[in-house]
């Protein structure tokens, strides 16, 4: 009997689907009854109107990962194999990922400060980067079928241009944090009226 090298294509999806349900379900858990006396004091739409920038960090990464995981699917049910390599991307790109819950809580905490906001971009640019980085493995390495990329020419146009968006978000954390979140949450929801 022959030794089998190949890694499971099927297994792995299930993993990285299992590591996103966790990331989405610890982002939510950041997102804290208000319980200090400061808050104690406000009625309760007060305390709840207090946490709409964290429900605004919240959305956007909840957003992103959704999307995320919507691409990951597609590529993965078009993807012919995987490789060591292709895994080790996935892992880099887990890695940016499991940064989100922490850096969306500590941008809705302190939503008028630019270094926290600009973390919470730079968070963002590193995932697509990195996401971006494995649709490049597979198209170099004849991963998927050519009509894939045929199909997908728009999408990848738009994920180009979201990047560079979210990107040029970083600095402007600095012009006003308002300018920021605004870009991504714009990038993000975009994202969901690409034709596949």
């Amino acid at each position: 009997m022959a030794v089998n090298y190949n890694y499971d294509k099927k297994r792995f999806e299930a993993f990285i689907d299992a590591i996103i349900a966790i990331l989405l379900t610890i982002l939510v858990l950041e997102i804290r009854v208000p319980d200090n006396e400061e808050h104690q004091s406000l009625s309760t739409v007060k305390q709840v109107a207090s946490l709409l920038p964290v429900f605004v960090s919240y959305i956007a990464s909840f957003l992103l990962i959704v999307g995320f995981w919507l691409d990951f699917h597609l590529l993965f049910l078009n993807i012919s194999h995987i490789s060591k390599r292709f895994i080790l991307l996935n892992m880099l790109f887990i890695l940016s990922v499991s940064f989100a819950p922490f850096t969306t809580a500590y941008s809705g905490e302190h939503y008028d400060d630019s270094f926290a906001v600009a973390l919470l971009m730079a968070n963002y640019f590193f995932t697509n980067l990195l996401f971006g980085s494995l649709y490049t493995y597979a198209m170099k390495k004849n991963l998927v079928d050519q009509q894939f990329w045929i199909d997908n020419k728009s999408a990848g146009i738009y994920s180009v241009l979201g990047i560079i968006v979210i990107l040029a978000a970083i600095p402007l954390a600095y012009v006003h944090t308002y300018i920021s979140f605004t870009l991504a949450l714009l990038v993000f929801a975009g994202h969901f009226l690409k034709k596949r």
